[in-house]
């Protein structure tokens, strides 16, 4: 992915990023575990005080140290920064260059798990460039865990460098997806011979999937369904771990509506049997 940023230039972003993350993992565990309202959007999934006061939270963060940048969240959309003269800081360049960045949120990835008591449940943020993903954090504040990545900054676990795993045979892979039922509903061929081929295939995963995939602990992560919140954290976590993210066909991007996340090894065999090979 071309970038015209420097690692230097993202740096002070991404640890903004991280203690967002952290800060506002805190309110959505303050309501883990504990009897809550859920309801059912149009799209059918849940939601939550707990998504909605931390987006809100996340937000207002955002908007008050960077006012020119575009926030989109899966909760209330997409919003500019209110805009304030003094004490905020700015993107390099001209106020022309801010409308390049883009913050994606999503305030509890997993919802369906949060509200179950599970605790692989994440919090999500990323900065686009030029709609180009950048920055990417994935957040479990059950566990304490945080994956941090720029785009030619490494990738971390909490604060320590992390990489992908070495493994090569899709017979020894470990194969996480977020909804088995959903995998097999949108790539039945798929779900079939997968299951057959591969190590182990678990669930459960939502972000944190990825966040195994980046610390070395799983191999292989496939959704057959993304949004865009979902996505915008993985490309710049994947790649600088040494591994691979593109879209469950095969296309080379960061922003697609699938997403197969791999050590980069076993990519190929997971598209094979994608296309029948």
């Amino acid at each position: 992915m071309h970038v015209m940023l420097s690692g230097d230039e993202l740096r002070p972003y991404r640890q903004f990023a991280e203690l967002l993350a952290e800060e506002a993992g805190r309110i959505s565990l303050s309501y883990f575990r504990k009897p809550i309202d859920v309801e059912m959007k149009a799209d059918l999934t849940p939601v939550t005080r707990a998504d909605r006061e931390t987006e809100r939270f996340i937000r207002e963060s955002i908007a008050h140290r960077f006012p020119g940048h575009l926030i989109t969240g899966e909760e209330f959309g997409t919003t500019l920064g209110v805009r304030k003269p003094e004490n905020a800081d700015k993107a390099p360049g001209s106020s022309a260059a801010e409308s390049l960045y883009r913050w994606v949120v999503d305030p509890i990835d997993g919802t369906k798990a949060f509200v179950l008591g599970v605790p692989l449940y994440t919090t999500l943020i990323a900065l686009l460039y030029n709609e180009q993903p950048v920055v990417g954090i994935i957040h479990n504040p059950v566990l304490g865990e945080t994956v941090s990545a720029s785009v030619g900054g490494g990738c971390t676990l909490n604060g320590a460098a992390c990489k992908v795993s070495g493994c090569d045979s899709l017979a020894e892979a470990r194969v996480h997806t977020t909804d088995y039922a959903n995998l097999a509903r949108l790539e039945p061929d798929l779900a079939r011979v997968l299951l057959g081929r591969v190590g182990s295939a678990r669930t459960w995963a939502d972000a944190y999937g990825y966040l195994l995939i980046a610390t070395g602990r799983a191999d292989v992560m496939i959704d057959p369904a993304m949004s865009p919140w979902d996505i915008a954290p993985l490309g710049p976590i994947i790649a600088e771990a040494g591994g691979r993210l593109t879209a469950l066909d095969g296309t080379e991007t960061w922003t697609g509506d699938s997403a197969l996340a791999t050590n980069g090894i076993l990519h190929h065999q997971i598209l094979d049997l994608k296309h029948g090979s």
